[in-house]
Protein backbone atom coordinates (compact mmCIF):
# COMPACT_ATOMS: atom_id res chain seq x y z
CA UNK A 1 0.00 0.00 0.00
CA UNK A 2 2.73 2.15 0.76
CA UNK A 3 4.43 1.79 -2.18
CA UNK A 4 0.90 1.97 -4.37
CA UNK A 5 0.51 5.60 -2.74
CA UNK A 6 4.21 6.20 -3.83
CA UNK A 7 3.61 5.77 -7.04
CA UNK A 8 0.05 7.62 -6.92
CA UNK A 9 1.84 10.55 -5.68
CA UNK A 10 4.47 10.80 -8.21
CA UNK A 11 2.19 10.13 -10.85
CA UNK A 12 -0.08 13.24 -10.17
CA UNK A 13 3.04 15.16 -9.95
CA UNK A 14 3.87 14.01 -13.52
CA UNK A 15 0.19 14.54 -14.88
CA UNK A 16 0.12 18.35 -12.71
CA UNK A 17 3.35 19.33 -14.30
CA UNK A 18 2.11 17.99 -17.90
CA UNK A 19 -1.22 19.79 -17.26
CA UNK A 20 0.45 22.75 -16.66
CA UNK A 21 3.01 23.17 -19.54
CA UNK A 22 -0.09 22.23 -21.89
CA UNK A 23 -1.98 24.98 -20.29
CA UNK A 24 1.68 27.29 -20.98
CA UNK A 25 2.00 25.71 -24.91
CA UNK A 26 -1.83 26.67 -25.13
CA UNK A 27 -1.35 30.20 -24.58
CA UNK A 28 1.89 30.43 -26.46
CA UNK A 29 0.89 29.04 -30.01
CA UNK A 30 -2.73 31.55 -29.07
CA UNK A 31 -0.71 34.39 -29.24
CA UNK A 32 1.83 32.90 -31.84
CA UNK A 33 5.19 33.19 -29.93
CA UNK A 34 5.94 29.44 -30.41
CA UNK A 35 5.42 27.71 -33.41
CA UNK A 36 5.34 23.85 -34.23
CA UNK A 37 9.55 22.90 -34.39
CA UNK A 38 9.48 25.18 -31.24
CA UNK A 39 6.53 23.62 -29.22
CA UNK A 40 7.66 20.15 -30.23
CA UNK A 41 11.53 21.05 -29.05
CA UNK A 42 9.88 22.77 -25.47
CA UNK A 43 7.68 19.65 -25.11
CA UNK A 44 10.76 17.34 -25.25
CA UNK A 45 13.28 19.16 -23.19
CA UNK A 46 10.46 19.40 -20.54
CA UNK A 47 9.31 16.03 -21.01
CA UNK A 48 13.41 15.10 -20.41
CA UNK A 49 13.59 17.43 -17.59
CA UNK A 50 10.27 16.38 -15.52
CA UNK A 51 11.51 12.68 -15.75
CA UNK A 52 15.28 13.19 -15.01
CA UNK A 53 14.14 15.03 -11.65
CA UNK A 54 11.61 12.30 -11.22
CA UNK A 55 13.89 9.63 -11.39
CA UNK A 56 16.56 11.84 -9.32
CA UNK A 57 14.36 12.02 -6.66
CA UNK A 58 13.65 8.00 -6.61
CA UNK A 59 17.08 7.24 -6.89
CA UNK A 60 17.73 9.38 -3.34
CA UNK A 61 14.86 7.70 -1.57
CA UNK A 62 16.16 4.22 -2.68
CA UNK A 63 18.34 1.90 -0.68
CA UNK A 64 20.39 0.33 -3.53
CA UNK A 65 20.16 -0.25 -7.23
CA UNK A 66 18.96 3.05 -8.48
CA UNK A 67 19.28 2.54 -12.49
CA UNK A 68 16.01 -0.03 -11.19
CA UNK A 69 14.20 2.45 -9.74
CA UNK A 70 14.47 5.00 -12.49
CA UNK A 71 13.33 2.05 -15.05
CA UNK A 72 10.62 0.98 -13.32
CA UNK A 73 9.36 5.04 -12.57
CA UNK A 74 10.18 5.40 -16.13
CA UNK A 75 8.56 2.60 -17.67
CA UNK A 76 4.99 3.46 -15.25
CA UNK A 77 5.25 7.18 -16.75
CA UNK A 78 5.81 5.97 -20.09
CA UNK A 79 2.89 3.50 -20.36
CA UNK A 80 0.78 6.50 -18.69
CA UNK A 81 2.23 8.39 -21.66
CA UNK A 82 1.39 5.46 -24.27
CA UNK A 83 -2.27 5.61 -23.04
CA UNK A 84 -2.85 8.81 -23.01
CA UNK A 85 -1.33 8.89 -26.82
CA UNK A 86 -3.77 6.20 -27.87
CA UNK A 87 -6.86 7.50 -26.16
CA UNK A 88 -6.49 11.18 -27.20
CA UNK A 89 -4.55 10.85 -30.55
CA UNK A 90 -5.02 7.52 -31.99
CA UNK A 91 -1.77 7.40 -33.68
CA UNK A 92 0.33 3.72 -33.84
CA UNK A 93 4.05 3.17 -32.88
CA UNK A 94 6.73 4.91 -34.93
CA UNK A 95 10.41 4.60 -35.08
CA UNK A 96 10.33 8.20 -33.90
CA UNK A 97 8.36 7.50 -30.90
CA UNK A 98 9.70 4.72 -29.77
CA UNK A 99 13.01 6.33 -29.57
CA UNK A 100 11.23 9.32 -28.05
CA UNK A 101 10.14 6.75 -25.37
CA UNK A 102 13.50 5.40 -24.50
CA UNK A 103 15.28 8.42 -24.52
CA UNK A 104 12.97 9.78 -21.34
CA UNK A 105 13.23 6.03 -20.04
CA UNK A 106 17.35 6.62 -20.10
CA UNK A 107 16.64 9.99 -18.16
CA UNK A 108 14.44 8.64 -16.00
CA UNK A 109 17.49 5.92 -15.36
CA UNK A 110 20.46 8.74 -15.47
CA UNK A 111 18.33 10.61 -12.99
CA UNK A 112 17.82 8.01 -9.90
CA UNK A 113 21.78 6.60 -11.11
CA UNK A 114 22.67 10.56 -9.97
CA UNK A 115 20.35 10.65 -7.02
CA UNK A 116 21.42 7.26 -4.99
CA UNK A 117 25.11 9.11 -5.58
CA UNK A 118 23.71 11.93 -4.33
CA UNK A 119 22.80 10.94 -0.87
CA UNK A 120 23.65 12.71 2.10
Amino acid sequence: MKTLKKYGKTILIFLGILCFFSIILSLFNLFSILYTKGTNLFIFIVMILTLFFIGFTWGKKALKKGYLEGLKIGLCLIFLLIVINLLFYRTGFSIERIIYYCVLILSSVLGSMIGINKKH
